[in-house]
């Protein structure tokens, strides 16, 4: 197939899958609907296998990868993380429980591969399942590779329904103290701070998308060679996210910045359809071989995040069910982490006083939430994992 019809045919795809998420509330999201319609196709004959080949998006995508994880370190924000910092803690250590969970008591039913592969991405993120599945097709694991994609499309519905259930049984707990909803009925207005220019921060002159790509692949280009330094005992995407955020920090890259490149949506296709390239090499006979391990891996990362949950809970004072739910964000991370509180809080609140307190209470602590476990906890992880393959 000629490049620009099978890119053209990947491109539908993604747009397909956006539509399928928009149209279902995010229950089915954009990356289940591409990996579902790629699989029938490339099944049914009616794709051919060469389709991500043929588009040449596995060279560019694993070279974009880079800029997008920098991207991505822009968007942390340390004072909020610094305000939620028992979200933090209880987050962290729930997703730790659940990797050390599915590697640990899996390894022995699921194969220590597979343990391997699956506990980075239990703990959420596309930019972890492109470690594993970039890792695991070079060192040949296919199999190991299938079984993290459909891990990956699936996760969703292992935490959703338990972040639901745990969050409204947590705001009808919640409603029936006066003195909480009194205290968060009214949304506080934090006063703004003048921000101090960084100390590499560029002149207004420099505030153009060509710019702001540039210094991305800056950016890029210097935890690539700092990743080389370390002989690859720190991963190159691991260092993209920590340069990311530290180039930040100094001011040399703008908050969010990969959307003020105007290329956002491109980059985001190039790599997420990189994440399904193992795909086209997939039979139905691997999939069905790989729910022994997804079932055990959904279990026991529930498990381990539940069990961790409880402890972390009770030394900090925070209940149970909210605990867990900050933990269990990993699974679908934002814009879930919106959603849900947002429907918790129209179902339980009995008035708009009490809707409003419930979710000032519930929605900046599963964002934070699933902003540590998806974008830091779980590259980090990838990463430090990576090496045990």
């Amino acid at each position: 197939m000629t490049g620009i019809a099978a890119l053209t045919i990947l491109l539908c795809v993604y747009a397909a899958g956006e539509l399928i998420a928009q149209k279902t509330k995010a229950v089915f999201s954009t990356v289940l609907g591409i990996a579902l319609i790629l699989l029938a196709g490339f099944w049914s004959g009616a794709l051919p296998r060469t389709l991500i080949e043929d588009a040449q998006v596995s060279g560019f995508g694993n070279l974009i990868a880079g800029i997008l994880i920098v991207s991505l370190g822009t968007t942390i924000d340390f004072p909020e993380i610094k305000r939620q910092w028992k979200v933090v803690v209880i987050s962290i250590c729930c997703v730790l429980g659940s990797v050390a969970a599915i590697i640990l008591l899996g390894g022995p039913i699921m194969g220590m591969d597979m343990a391997v592969a699956g506990a980075p991405i239990f703990a959420g993120g596309s930019a972890a399942t492109l470690i594993m599945t970039t890792t695991l097709k070079e060192k040949g694991l296919e199999l190991a590779g299938t079984f993290c994609i459909v891990l990956y499309v699936t996760q969703k519905f292992i935490g959703v329904p338990i972040a639901s259930l745990l969050l409204r049984r947590t705001a009808l707990r919640f409603r029936e103290e006066p003195e909480l909803v009194a205290q968060y009925s009214e949304q506080v207005q934090e006063t703004s701070v003048q921000r101090k220019r960084g100390l590499l921060e560029l002149p207004a002159l420099f505030s153009r998308p060509s710019v702001y790509l540039a210094k991305l692949g800056m950016v890029a280009v210097a935890a690539y060679y700092t990743a080389k330094l370390t002989n690859g005992a720190v991963h190159y995407f691991v260092l993209c996210l920590v340069m990311g955020a530290l180039f930040f920090a100094l001011g040399f890259l703008e908050k969010g910045i990969l959307a003020k490149t105007q290329s956002g949506g491109l980059i985001t296709f190039f790599v997420t359809i990189l994440i399904f390239s193992n795909l086209a090499t997939t039979t139905p006979q691997q999939v069905v071989s790989v729910l022994v391990p997804l079932l055990a891996a959904a279990v026991l990362g529930v498990a381990g995040t539940v069990a961790v949950g409880f402890v972390a809970g009770k030394l900090l004072k925070v209940p149970f069910g909210l605990a867990v739910s900050l933990g269990i964000s990993c699974t679908f991370g934002f814009p879930t982490t919106m959603l849900i509180p947002q429907e918790v809080s129209e179902a339980i609140g009995r008035n708009d006083r009490e809707k409003a307190a419930i979710l000032n209470y519930l929605l900046p602590k599963m964002l934070t939430a699933g902003f540590v476990t998806v974008t830091i906890a779980s590259v980090l992880i990838a990463g430090f994992v990576v090496n045990m393959l």
